[in-house]
């Protein structure tokens, strides 16, 4: 029997006449298919709607660390996570231009909370490691992996969250999930 019938027949099989709660969707993913993450922030300060007060970023006299995040529904063979630091309403620092840090997890792990990281330095805590440091530097800010949000009132700042799998060899990580988090915006 052709090879591609034979798929067909065991995809068929397993979407439709196996009950629903035995389908695992990390058994019938694609590399196409990206699971949706569920971000929380879990800090009572940080409510997604202002910046609190000190977590702006010390040149406006704040101590800007990241708020803790929840990261829920995480694919099985994810044991990375990458956190896209960002400020959606100026373009030089949108799309992680606050900072780009990976975090390794255990695999196996459905939900996590990611802890803080502090504000304009490159020492992280441990299971963290800097892609690429914050878009301050670019205007005499004092540098780091993550930067707080700084001035401009009103702007929306927000965290997209990826789950990959990484191999111990060369190849590209596989994104397998994203999600996105507002934190807030700046009213100072």
């Amino acid at each position: 029997m052709d090879p591609k019938i034979v798929r067909s027949l065991i995809l068929f099989f397993t979407l439709f006449l196996m009950p629903a709660h035995s389908i695992s969707s990390e058994l019938i993913a694609t590399k196409s298919d990206v699971v949706r993450l569920h971000l929380s922030l879990t800090d009572a300060d940080w409510n997604g709607k202002t910046i609190p007060k000190g977590q702006q970023c010390r040149e406006y006299d704040g101590n800007g660390a990241s708020p803790r995040i929840t990261v829920q529904n995480i694919p099985f063979q994810a044991n990375m996570l990458i956190l896209e630091f960002s400020d959606a309403t100026y373009k030089p620092c949108d799309n992680g231009g606050h900072g780009v840090i990976s975090y390794k997890i255990a695999q196996g792990s459905v939900e996590i909370t990611v802890p803080s990281i502090p504000g304009q330095t490159f020492d992280l805590p441990n299971g963290f490691t800097l892609i690429k440091q914050h878009c301050g530097v670019n205007l005499m800010m004092q540098p780091g992996a993550y930067i707080g949000p700084c001035p401009g009132i009103g702007n929306l700042y927000y965290v997209r969250v990826k789950a990959l799998y990484e191999s111990s060899d060369t190849s590209e990580p596989e994104l397998l999930g994203e999600g996105r988090v507002d934190i807030g915006t700046y009213q100072y």
